[in-house]
């Protein structure tokens, strides 16, 4: 999340075109790592953020000396001054290291030559696709995870000045988030173990998906990015715990067809002595029970019974 943004508006020499630095205050967040709880500091927030805005660069003028040399080669400095901006596009200017400001409208604009750097910026979406990692969950089973970001720059100084690499960071903060979220949660809500209605990776992706935006957008202020989203492209159990993890999946769907069977049976057999008690058709406990027994096995069977007569 970011702040209000504080703009200086500046005029190029020749073409009149409005420039301008902005400096964008980021909210910082202290997070705490317990599992589904999002704590926020106030007094620590602002305190970071106080310190954050001291350290930003203000917008200086150009270089004297550059100043000099565009006024002594004024044929070279008319000619060779001028650089173009695409559409999302904004250029941090600097005169021999010096920030100086940012162009934000795109077209054809004029700045000193000398001792000038153009640092573009791409203010387009882009996303960055994390490969597949070895993460333990909250039960400490490993997973492979990967995920997918989308992100745009936000504040182009943040992103040239502030960063040696500003997609670089935003991917390394990525991968790091995505192992520290995943850590939080269990694959799946196991009976017995977790409480019931617990988010899970395996279920609460839109809950589990916000989590994460939450907390690499705490991460990616400093680099004038905004995350857009951020969701697991793949999740599943490492390949050393599949097999095992598959077997427990099917025994425990085997047990639960079961258990519905036996539920269904006996509200059949009991609905079969309930119905011939009131056709009239009178019947001891012993009968009863052979009844039960009989349609119980016929019915939880799992292959085809054979009937057998007692001749004895």
């Amino acid at each position: 999340k970011t702040g209000q943004e504080d703009t200086t508006i500046i005029k190029s020499k020749c073409s009149n075109t409005p420039t301008r630095a902005a400096h964008t205050s980021p909210t910082i967040y202290f997070m705490s790592h317990e599992k589904n709880a999002i704590q926020m500091d106030t007094k620590l927030m602002t305190t970071e953020n106080e310190a954050d805005n001291m350290n930003d660069i203000e917008p200086g003028s150009v270089s004297p000396l550059a100043v000099t040399l565009g006024v002594l080669c004024c044929p070279l400095t008319v000619c060779c001054s001028w650089f173009s901006l695409q559409e999302r596009e904004e250029a941090v200017l600097l005169s021999y290291g010096k920030y100086t400001g940012t162009v934000v409208e795109a077209g054809c604009h004029f700045a000193n030559c000398f001792g000038r750097s153009i640092r573009v910026i791409s203010k387009r979406k882009q996303s960055i696709e994390l490969p597949n990692t070895k993460v333990v969950d909250f039960n400490g089973n490993p997973l492979l995870v990967s995920g997918i970001v989308v992100f745009e720059f936000v504040n182009s100084k943040r992103a040239a000045i502030d960063m040696e690499n500003a997609i670089g960071y935003v991917k390394d903060q990525s991968q790091a988030t995505m192992k520290q979220i995943v850590s939080e949660y269990p694959y799946e809500v196991l009976e017995g173990v977790h409480d019931e209605g617990s988010p899970c990776l395996k279920t609460e992706s839109g809950v589990i998906g916000q989590r994460l935006v939450e907390v690499l957008q705490s991460k990616a202020n400093i680099a004038g990015a905004k995350i857009i989203s951020f969701q697991f492209n793949e999740l599943s159990y490492a390949p050393e715990i599949a097999q095992g993890m598959l077997k427990r999946q099917q025994a425990m769907a085997t047990v639960a067809a079961r258990r519905t069977i036996v539920e269904g049976a006996v509200e059949i057999a009991y609905g079969a002595i309930v119905r011939l008690t009131e056709k009239g058709i009178s019947m001891d406990s012993s009968d009863q029970t052979k009844l039960v027994t009989n349609l119980l096995t016929v019915i939880c069977a799992e292959h085809d019974v054979q009937p057998t007569v007692n001749v004895g």
